[in-house]
Parts: structure tokens; C-alpha cells; sequence
């Protein structure tokens, strides 16, 4: 399938990390999309994304049954793999936001949004005709155009709190090794005022953002060929054990299964 990026203008740069695309004949298997302290704005426009595992119905019997996506949806902040299997000639465009903007784009606390997909037409009405605008598109450049001035739409108003802001900039730019206190220090808020206003913005808290920060990092330098104790030790690990119990409680999966991992979504998405 056919992934591509692109970039928000200057205007949404604040809420918007990134537009992307997806498109093309999928497999049907599923795979996992690892948590990256992201949350996005999805849109399907042609074909269906079914979900495997926790939170999906259950089919009397015979345990957890596949769940399809909503046509379009809010994918909050992720805890733990989400196993999705993409379905036929699949079509899907997303908006990647800023892990400080969500909070000022949707109105309400991040918190209640956390390991949760909530479907977007219940928040935002203006979803059904941004779908056909989608749908409709000839390119590339039609589909991204129409997500742009919807969220601008969206969006005149929002300001992220800089203190969050600059935060997250701090967790990101030392992969996840800021302490929770340098955070405090570097925003001039106390260590439960910065936990609670992360956590209503973010969906995480700022430890656990960080965790989250320091495994992408860590699934870059794995996948560029780098040894397992070399990658434990440049992500800032005590040790290969520890960054091993963190991969089987973000990713559910080893390091070395990381290694070898071959499947049809995983890579695409680590931030």
C-alpha cells in the first residue's frame, strides 16, 4: 500500500504534526499500530479497517470478534498495541496532531479520551460532507486541501498552553530522558499543577509520555540494524531487560521481534 506525508501550512503548524494518506489493495491481516503519544483524526473514504482484540464485540462463544472502524474517528492516546486488519481497496485520510493541541481543538479533557475511539460525527457534525469531499478528491493534493480547511474551520480559535507545549518539546527532543522535575523547573509550574495540566492535554501523563517517546526512539535505532544493548543504552534504559519490559507493555512484543517484524502496518506508523 501507498503511505505518504505531508506537512500543515504555517497557520496550523501549533495543532498539526503532519497529514497523511494511505492507499491501495491491503492484505486482510492484521497487524499492530504501536502507540507513538499521538492522537488523530482519521478518515476512511473507501474500503473498511476492522479492529482485533480489546474493546472490539464479542461474538457468544467465541471470544473477542473484529470491530469495524467508524467512518471517520478520534483515535485517543494508546497504552498498548492496537491490532487492526485494513480490508480491500482501502482509502484513509488522517490528521496527526500535536500531542499539546487536542485539549483546545475538542473541548474537553484528554483524559477522557485515553485508549478510547470515539467516533468523530458525534463531535464534529461537518465529518460527513469533509468524507465526500475526500472521496471525491483526484489527488493527493485535493484530499489534503479538504482536510485543511476543515480543521481550519476547526481551529481558529485554539492556543495550546505554552507551559504543555513546551514540555513536550523538552520530552521530545531528549527521546523521553527529561525528568519530570527538569520538566517542572523548565515550565514554572509545580510538579502536580504540570502533571494535571499534561494529562488534560496530552491523555498521559508526563512519565508515561515519556515512556512512550523513549520505545519510538528506541524502535528507529532497531530498525536501523543497531544492536539491542547498543539501543538500550543510547534510549537511556538502566538495561536490555528494562527496555525489553517496556516493548511487552507498549508494543506487545520483544526487541527482537521488532527486529523481524514484517508486517503490513506496523512500520508506517512509528512516529
Amino acid at each position: 500500500m501507498r503511505y505518504v506525508e505531508y506537512l500543515p501550512s504555517s497557520r496550523l503548524a501549533r495543532v498539526v504534526e503532519r497529514f497523511w494518506l494511505l492507499e491501495g489493495l491491503a492484505t486482510g491481516a492484521p497487524d499492530a499500530v504501536i502507540p507513538d503519544g499521538r492522537m488523530e483524526l482519521i478518515f476512511h473514504y473507501r474500503g473498511a479497517f476492522w479492529r482485533h482484540g480489546a474493546g472490539c464485540a464479542l461474538s457468544e462463544g467465541e471470544g473477542p470478534a473484529p470491530l469495524r472502524q467508524p467512518r471517520s474517528l478520534l483515535v485517543g492516546q494508546m497504552m498498548g498495541p492496537t491490532m487492526l486488519a485494513p480490508e480491500g481497496d482501502v482509502g484513509v485520510a488522517a490528521i496527526r496532531l500535536r500531542p499539546a493541541a487536542p485539549r483546545t481543538l475538542l473541548g474537553f479533557s484528554m483524559r477522557d479520551a485515553a485508549d478510547r475511539f470515539i467516533d468523530l460525527s458525534s463531535i464534529f457534525p461537518s465529518v460527513t460532507r469533509l468524507q465526500e469531499q475526500l472521496a471525491e478528491a483526484r489527488d493527493d493534493r485535493g484530499r489534503i486541501t479538504a482536510l485543511e480547511r476543515w480543521i481550519m474551520d476547526s481551529v481558529r480559535e485554539a492556543s495550546p498552553r505554552i507551559e504543555v507545549e513546551a514540555a513536550v518539546r523538552a520530552i521530545v527532543a531528549t527521546d523521553g530522558r527529561a525528568t519530570v522535575d527538569a520538566l517542572a523547573d523548565l515550565t514554572g509550574l509545580g510538579l502536580r499543577q504540570l502533571e494535571r495540566q499534561f494529562h488534560d492535554a496530552v491523555g498521559l501523563a508526563p512519565k508515561t509520555f515519556s515512556r512512550i517517546i523513549r520505545l519510538q526512539a528506541a524502535l528507529h535505532l532497531i530498525r536501523d540494524g543497531r544492536a539491542l544493548s547498543d539501543v538500550a543504552l543510547a534510549c537511556g534504559f538502566y538495561d536490555q531487560a528494562h527496555m525489553t519490559r517496556d516493548f511487552r507493555q507498549l508494543a506487545s512484543m520483544s526487541p527482537g521481534a521488532w527486529q523481524s517484524h514484517a508486517g503490513e502496518l506496523a512500520g508506517l506508523f512509528v512516529a
